[in-house]
């Protein structure tokens, strides 16, 4: 769906974005989308823990786990 909305957006085909774009490209279109998204359901007051992965919630959880006493 990012190769489509990206193209739509710069006024492309798909197939002329997937030529052109590099990975880099796709990535930092996805993320800047992605922090959109969580920034509007966050103003509208909505829940947002879709808008990460697993294994980003699981890393948070890793860095901030027992900084506050608990032991879990």
């Amino acid at each position: 769906m990012v190769i489509n909305d990206m193209a739509e957006k710069y006024g492309m085909l798909p197939s002329e974005l997937l030529g052109k774009a590099t990975t880099q490209d796709l990535m930092i279109y996805n993320n800047v989308n992605m922090i959109k998204i969580r920034e509007e359901k966050k103003a509208n007051g909505e829940d947002i823990t879709d808008t990460f992965r697993e294994e980003d919630l699981n890393a948070i959880w890793e860095k901030v786990k027992g900084k506050d006493g608990s032991k879990s």
